[in-house]
């Protein structure tokens, strides 16, 4: 009887796991809004007068309500600005893309003459005038420092001195003016976003240090209503939610 062949077990390839998707950072970090709305709601629980009795028992600073929802506002209108200035650095970018893309508009005629100029032997010269460096893709502010340095090659030097390049059919008034009168119009853009993101940070570092000042608040009334109302006491559950306390074990320190 002929060799049968062994049947073999069919191979199955494992599924490409689906990539997870990137999670986008918010405005503001989640904490920090977290952290507003839970102490806001502790200094309202404070305030309540089934609640002052008592915590005036265990001698709590009534001034503690009013620096919380004073810092909390504080806080939320800081987040509010930073919310502003990075939406204001989105329409900042899009200047910028339109500004980088009018100064190459300006600045790809002189590239044309530079490759006329520079061949053979001198053809890595070009580079000088970023032939070839994917510059159009670049940002505003990489295509600014080409534009200046292709424009102190062709502009004249100290005590009159001949340019270092001169190039076919890029003249004084004609090109070499249109660069640097657009080098002026748009070097200011990135100057301008540059202060946006300057903004942006101080309201950051300012957010960043509060937060943390609001929940030391936030603790030290969360504290004397751990005290006025122990979780080991019957019926006061409900209270110690109001405080965001767990009902059945001590705040931790």
């Amino acid at each position: 009887m002929p060799n049968e062949p062994t049947p073999t077990t069919p191979t199955t390839t494992p599924p490409t796991p689906t990539p997870k998707p990137n999670r986008e950072r918010g405005i503001a970090n989640r904490d920090y809004l977290d952290e507003v709305a839970s102490s806001r709601k502790v200094a309202a629980a404070a305030t309540d007068p089934a609640h002052t009795g008592p915590l005036a028992a265990v001698e709590l600073d009534t001034t503690l309500p009013t620096q919380i929802n004073a810092l909390a506002d504080s806080i939320e209108a800081d987040i509010g600005k930073l919310t502003g200035e990075r939406a204001g650095k989105a329409t900042m970018t899009e200047q910028e893309q339109t500004a980088r893309d009018a100064l190459m508009a300006v600045l790809q005629p002189i590239q044309t003459a530079a490759k006329r100029k520079f061949a053979g032997e001198t053809q890595t010269l070009r580079g000088a005038y970023y032939i070839s460096t994917g510059l159009s893709g670049g940002t505003l502010d990489e295509v600014l420092t080409a534009s200046r340095s292709v424009l102190a090659r062709l502009s004249p030097g100290d005590g009159n001195a001949p340019p270092q390049d001169v190039l076919p059919g890029i003249t004084a008034a004609g090109r070499i003016k249109e660069l640097a009168d657009a080098i002026t119009t748009y070097g200011g853009k990135d100057q301008a976003q540059g202060e946006k993101q300057t903004e942006a940070g101080k309201l950051l570092e300012a957010i960043k240090a509060n937060v943390p000042k609001l929940a030391k608040l936030r603790r030290q009334v969360q504290l004397a209503a751990d005290q006025a109302w122990p979780w080991r006491t019957p019926g006061v559950a409900t209270i110690r939610k109001a405080f965001l306390l767990s009902p059945d074990r001590p705040m931790k320190d």
